[in-house]
């Protein structure tokens, strides 16, 4: 019995507990030490074992102590909307001590990454520049961890600027290949201008319960999920979790996977080649509407939407879920949680063959920084070895983490020697391997992220009821199989992949993105009802 209820409540007493127990006088405020700003979605296991590091190392360089000042104020997309506000709200006093009239036009130009001096008035071209070219800062150095989405757009925007890696560390960047790529299997894993640098590797994929399969009647040795159609799988109605990808922009990335393989795989099959250089329109517009028709049975299929991403795994874990997506290093770190606790195997991740590229978690240098050099030599830190072998280094082996093991995958291509492999958890990751089955097609979704964390969020979120009314009557009466009337109004979508661009476009103003998303809120529960009512229902 005890330990059932360890098993169930363990991971939440570790959220809780964890901050608590790692406080100790190691990491303590110290007045007189070199003070270093960091904002941050990293948990608190990773930012203790990275300031514990660092700290051993600035004493040892320079015989100094160093305290890191951390900010969580939540998730990558929270800390996005956090730097933005503080930039804009730094620059306006800026503008204004010169003399200068702040205006709706200014404020919007001031982070315009695609503004030009021939679209823009004089004031407004203005702002930007005098942003570009000073030195306004919100009193953090460093952006640490994230998705490279966020980081390559505050890239451009001129939030970010060079960290200067390259020329202090030269030789990571030599050979062929490279101890540190520019990105693989269509991922960009660090800036061209040194801007940001991919910090350690990530894929995204699935989780499982083995005894939770067991009680659907789905053989966990047999017939485990392996690839993002199972999420589709009637058999798991009411048993998956996810994410709110608006929360979170590594499960917008999950959903980005799976979008990517369902049209590589539909265009393929329409074409009959892997990927031709110019894909017919028609094929890809079938392809996502055959992902966007996944993504929904996958939200019928969902218990609930979390607010965190690392939340689906535990729950998983403990057994409230069968099915789970779910970001690499959660799912495998969750597994280890549970087969700890229960002395068994009860939990299983799995990234999907050829279904997930490897992205990288980056680090920046913010403009501004009060403390740019320290700064900068903590991404030194970070890049070198001894800040990558933190990442998968098994707690207690010497260079290792101190008290928890990170379960990340290093970025670093000599950090997977055979010796490094004997000292990790995860030995058998192989992100190289499977960065070369997976190409991603960044053409396709990239300039889509943000319209497809707002449309997953609308089409399977704010219409679950209705979607999950929907699917629930095509399962009882037969399945997709034997309701094609309401799988097609299942699969009605407000526009066609060819018109996203123009979409997303309408949604570059807050007033146009409500617009739309009203429109979308309409166009879904009217097609889910249609679903239902065909299906014969009432």
């Amino acid at each position: 019995m005890f330990r059932k209820l360890l098993w169930t409540v363990g991971p939440l007493l570790a959220i809780i507990c964890v901050p608590v127990l790692l406080r100790t006088e190691d990491v303590e405020d110290n007045p007189s030490a070199d003070q270093l700003v960091i904002v941050s979605p990293h948990n608190e296991a990773i930012r203790f074992e990275f300031e514990r590091a660092f700290r051993e190392h600035y004493r040892q360089t320079h015989g100094r102590d160093v305290d890191v000042d951390w900010r969580t104020p939540g998730g990558t997309t929270e800390i996005v909307r956090y730097i933005h506000s503080e930039y804009l709200s730094r620059f306006r006093l800026s503008w204004t001590d010169a003399g200068h009239e702040w205006s709706a036009e200014v404020q919007h130009a001031v982070l315009d990454r695609k503004l030009k001096a021939e679209d823009a008035s004089p004031e407004a071209w203005k702002a930007r520049q005098m942003f570009l070219s000073g030195d306004v800062g919100i009193g953090i150095d460093l952006f640490f961890g994230g998705g490279q989405y966020d980081f390559g757009k505050m890239a451009s925007q001129g939030i970010l600027v060079p960290g200067g890696l390259e020329d202090r560390r030269p030789e990571i960047f030599a050979g062929n290949p490279a101890v540190f790529e520019r990105g693989m299997s269509g991922e960009t894993w660090r800036d061209d201008q040194g801007r940001y640098y991919g910090a350690c590797l990530s894929a995204f994929g699935i989780c499982y319960n083995l005894d939770r399969l067991r009680e659907l009647g789905i053989d966990p040795r047999s017939d485990p999920p392996r690839t993002w159609r199972d999420f589709g799988d009637p058999r798991y109605f009411s048993h998956v979790g996810a994410a709110d990808p608006s929360k979170s922009g590594s499960i917008t990335k999950c959903f980005e996977m799976l979008i990517q393989q369902i049209m590589q795989e539909s265009v393929t099959r329409r074409t009959g080649k892997p990927i031709p250089r110019d894909v017919p329109a028609d094929a890809l517009d079938a392809g996502w509407r055959d992902a966007l028709l996944l993504v929904k049975q996958l939200g019928g299929n969902a218990r609930y939407f979390t607010l965190s991403a690392s939340r689906v795994p535990v729950e998983v874990g403990t057994g409230d879920l069968a099915v789970g997506m779910c970001i690499d290093f959660y799912g495998r770190s969750q597994a280890e949680w549970t087969r700890n606790a229960t002395g068994r195997d009860v939990m299983r991740y799995v990234t999907p063959v050829g279904g997930s590229s490897i992205s990288a978690d980056p680090i920046g240098l913010l403009r501004g920084a009060p403390h740019a050099e320290l700064a900068r030599e903590f991404i030194d830190f970070v890049l070198s070895p001894a800040g990558q072998r933190l990442w998968n280094y098994r707690v207690g082996t010497e260079g290792g983490p101190e008290q928890y093991a990170l379960r990340r995958l290093p970025i670093r291509r000599d950090m997977f020697s055979t010796e490094d492999l004997g000292c990790m958890s995860d030995p058998d990751a192989e992100p190289f391997q499977l960065a070369e089955r997976f190409e991603y097609q960044g053409a396709w979704t990239g300039p889509l992220f943000n319209l497809i964390r707002v449309l997953i969020r609308v089409m399977i979120i704010d219409c679950h009821q209705e979607l999950k009314d929907g699917w629930s009557a095509i399962i009882e009466t037969g399945g997709p199989g034997a309701n094609p009337e309401a799988m097609e109004a299942l699969s009605r979508l407000p526009f066609e992949f060819h018109d996203a661009r123009d979409v997303a476009g309408r949604m570059g103003t807050s007033t146009g993105q409500l617009e739309v998303t009203r429109e979308w809120v309409t166009f879904f529960r009217a097609a889910y009802a249609d679903a239902r009512a065909a299906t014969g229902k009432e």
